[in-house]
């Protein structure tokens, strides 16, 4: 049905022709999806005849721009595939995703806060170290200073 609808293009009314081209000469198929689309008022059928299946032309409804653009019957098919897959609805999804979104925003930010406590903890572990260090050698240069001078 999408190839249906893509074959107008930019164009209002195509010919017949051109959607029994897409069902490779089958009329009776093609004649049974226009009213499939005819009754879901994307497209209107003019100049149709008693017992011919395909009329002269067909005209396509306000909205099938729209309807096309945003993914027209395959990602409805695909849409709904997904909500029996997953057993949940499209709006359901849509929330399960948000909220993973902010789950992982607040991961994110308990890892950065995380990060930056280990770095502070290993600043003042170093600091501490140093202090040691250096109050180590002040120790042994004013006990090598005392035998030294003194003795």
């Amino acid at each position: 049905m999408d190839n249906i609808l893509n074959e107008f293009d930019e164009e209002v009314y195509i010919k017949s022709d051109r959607v029994l081209k897409i069902f490779r000469g089958n009329g009776t198929l093609a004649s049974d999806y226009l009213d499939l689309l005819v009754q879901m008022n994307l497209v209107i059928l003019v100049g149709q005849v008693d017992g011919v299946p395909l009329p002269a032309m067909v005209g396509k409804q306000a909205g099938v721009d729209m309807f096309i653009s945003e993914g027209g019957f395959k990602r409805r098919y695909a849409l709904n595939k997904l909500e029996e897959d997953t057993g949940k609805s499209i709006f359901d999804l849509k929330n399960e995703n948000l909220d993973l979104k902010e789950k992982l925003e607040k991961q994110e930010k308990l890892l950065k806060n995380l990060e930056q406590s280990i770095t502070e903890q290993g600043k003042n572990i170093l600091n501490t170290w140093l202090a040691r260090i250096g109050f180590l050698l002040l120790g042994i240069i004013l006990t090598a200073s005392y035998f030294i001078f003194i003795h």
